[in-house]
C-alpha cells in the first residue's frame, strides 16, 4: 500500500479527490440548511398572515370574548388543524378566553411575550429542539381613530412535517452528490494521469539512458514550464553524456590506433634489422634511433593516459611545498629550448618580480611544460612564445602567449575538454593524444587555480593561469 502512494500520479488524484470532496459536502450542507431555512421561513411567513387576518376578525369588538362568535372559532378549529399546532386567545386581564386544545380556558396566560405583546410588540421565534414556530399578536379595537388592544393570539405550529420534505430533498442532493463524486473521481485519475505523463516519459527515457542508448531526445517531451526547466536541464546533461561518449568512442579508436603504430613501425624495423645480413653501422644506428623514437612515443601515451586516471581520481592529493616560481619556470624552459632552437622559435621569461608560493612543484611543472610544449609545437618557424610572471598579494599569474597557428573560435570552448583534439591529423604528428590540456586544467584546478585561453586562428594563442599564493584545503574538495 505504501509503495502506491509513492508515485507521484497516485499523490496527485489522492490530493485532488481529497481537495474535491470538501466542497461537495459543504455544498450538501449548504442547500440541505438552504431549503431547510427556506421552508421555515415561508411557514412563518404564512403563518404571521393568517394570525393577522384572525386578529383583524377579533378586533371588531370593544370585548374580545364578543368576537369569538361559532364562525371565528370554527375557523381557529380549522387553522390549529391544519398547521398541526395550537392557539389561544388571551383576554385584556390575561385569561385565556379560547383554546383549541380546551385545555386552559378559563386560566391565567402570563408570560414576557404576552406582557410585550399588550404594549404593542410582536413576538415571533423558531425553536429547532421543539420543532415548533410561535407567533404572539396584540388584537387591536379601532374606534373613532383610537386604538386599543383587547387581547393577544398566541399561535403556535408544529414544524415536523419538514422532516419528511428534508429527508426527500437529501435523497435527490445525494445522488447528485454520488454523481459528481464519480465524476470528480475519474476527473481526478485523469489529472494524475496528464500531470504525471510527463515524469514517466522522462523515467523511461532515463531508464533508456541507463541501457545504454544515447539518442536520447528530451526536448521532444513538452509539458508545463517547472518540468521544461529540468528537461532542459536534463537535456543538456544528456547532450553532455552524449558529447562524452562520443569523445569518448572516438579517443578509444585513435588511442588504439596511436598505441599499434609505434609497435607496428618497431616491429617493422626490427624485423628489416633482422631480416638484412652486413648491414652498417650507420644504417643500424639510424633503425635504432626509429625504434628508440617510436617507444618513446608510445610511453608518452601510455604516461599520458595514466596520469589522466590519477587525476580522474576523487582522492587525488597534492605534495605541497613552498616553491619559488622563478625557478621552476627556468627549469622548464632550460628543458624546452632546444625544441625550441631546432624551429628557430624565441623562447623567453618576463618576470616582474620574485615570487614562491605553496604548489605541487611537480604537477605544476607539468601543467606549465604542457603549455609551453604546445605553444613551440604549434608554432611557425622564427616565431615566439613568451612567458610572463607576475604576482599580488593573493596570487601569481603566468602568461604564456604565442604568434603560432593559433585555435579556431568554433573550438576554444572545448580544448580543455577530454579527449578534444583541435586538428587530429597534426596531433598525431606532433604526439598528441586530446589529454595534455585536459590534464594541465585538472592540475590547475586542484590548485584551487583558474585557467583562461585566447586565441586569434592563425595569428596566436595566450593562456593565462591564476594561483593562489597559499594552499589552504577548502571543503568537498
Amino acid at each position: 500500500m505504501k509503495r502506491v502512494f509513492d508515485s507521484l500520479k497516485s499523490r496527485i488524484t489522492l490530493s485532488m479527490l481529497l481537495i474535491s470532496i470538501l466542497p461537495v459536502v459543504l455544498l450538501h450542507f449548504i442547500i440541505v440548511n438552504s431549503y431547510e431555512r427556506n421552508l421555515i421561513d415561508r411557514r412563518t411567513l404564512e403563518i404571521h398572515q393568517r394570525c393577522n387576518r384572525i386578529c383583524t376578525r377579533l378586533g371588531g369588538n370593544a370585548e374580545i370574548e364578543d368576537s369569538l362568535t361559532s364562525d371565528i372559532v370554527e375557523i381557529l378549529n380549522w387553522y390549529s388543524s391544519a398547521y398541526g399546532g395550537r392557539i389561544l386567545v388571551v383576554n385584556s386581564v390575561f385569561h385565556i378566553v379560547y383554546d383549541s386544545y380546551n385545555a386552559d380556558l378559563g386560566k391565567q396566560c402570563i408570560s414576557d411575550a404576552v406582557f410585550k405583546a399588550f404594549s404593542g410588540t410582536e413576538y415571533s421565534d423558531y425553536q429547532s429542539s421543539t420543532e415548533f414556530i410561535s407567533e404572539v399578536l396584540p388584537v387591536y379595537y379601532t374606534e373613532e381613530d383610537e386604538e386599543e388592544i383587547t387581547g393577544v393570539l398566541l399561535f403556535s405550529s408544529t414544524t415536523s412535517w419538514i422532516n419528511d420534505a428534508l429527508e426527500t430533498v437529501e435523497e435527490e442532493v445525494l445522488l447528485i452528490d454520488a454523481v459528481l463524486l464519480v465524476i470528480l473521481v475519474l476527473l481526478s485519475f485523469y489529472a494524475g494521469y496528464l500531470i504525471s505523463r510527463p515524469v514517466r516519459n522522462v523515467a523511461y527515457e532515463v531508464d533508456r539512458l541507463n541501457a545504454g542508448n544515447t539518442d536520447v531526445d528530451l526536448s521532444a517531451i513538452h509539458s508545463y514550464k517547472e518540468i521544461n526547466e529540468i528537461l532542459e536541464s536534463s537535456e543538456q546533461v544528456v547532450q553532455k553524456f552524449q558529447e562524452l561518449e562520443k569523445s569518448q568512442e572516438e579517443f578509444v579508436s585513435n588511442v588504439s590506433h596511436e598505441l599499434r603504430t609505434p609497435i607496428t613501425s618497431v616491429r617493422v624495423l626490427a624485423d628489416s634489422l633482422i631480416g638484412q645480413e652486413n648491414i652498417e653501422e650507420e644504417v643500424y644506428q639510424d633503425f635504432l634511433k626509429d625504434i628508440s623514437y617510436e617507444v618513446d612515443r608510445e610511453a608518452r601515451i601510455i604516461e599520458d593516459l595514466l596520469t589522466m586516471v590519477r587525476l580522474g581520481k576523487e582522492n587525488t592529493r597534492l605534495n605541497i611545498q613552498t616553491v619559488n616560481i622563478n625557478e621552476l619556470l627556468l627549469n622548464i624552459l632550460k628543458v624546452i629550448r632546444p625544441i625550441a632552437e631546432e624551429r628557430n622559435i624565441e623562447l623567453t621569461l618576463e618576470s616582474f618580480r620574485q615570487v614562491t608560493a605553496d604548489v605541487d612543484e611537480i604537477k605544476l611543472g607539468q601543467a606549465i611544460s604542457n603549455l609551453i610544449d604546445n605553444a613551440v609545437k604549434y608554432n611557425r618557424e622564427d616565431g615566439y612564445v613568451r612567458v610572463s610572471l607576475d604576482a599580488d598579494t593573493e596570487y601569481f599569474y603566468i602568461r604564456i602567449s604565442d604568434n603560432g597557428i593559433g585555435i579556431p573560435e568554433d573550438s576554444l570552448p572545448h580544448i580543455f575538454d577530454r579527449f578534444y583534439r583541435v586538428d587530429k591529423a597534426r596531433s598525431r604528428e606532433t604526439g598528441g593524444t586530446g589529454l595534455g590540456l585536459f590534464i594541465t586544467r585538472s592540475i590547475i584546478l586542484l590548485h584551487y587555480g583558474v585557467i583562461k585561453a585566447e586565441s586569434t586562428d592563425g595569428e596566436g594563442t595566450a593562456f593565462t593561469i591564476r594561483i593562489p599564493l597559499r594552499h589552504v584545503e577548502q571543503g568537498g574538495v
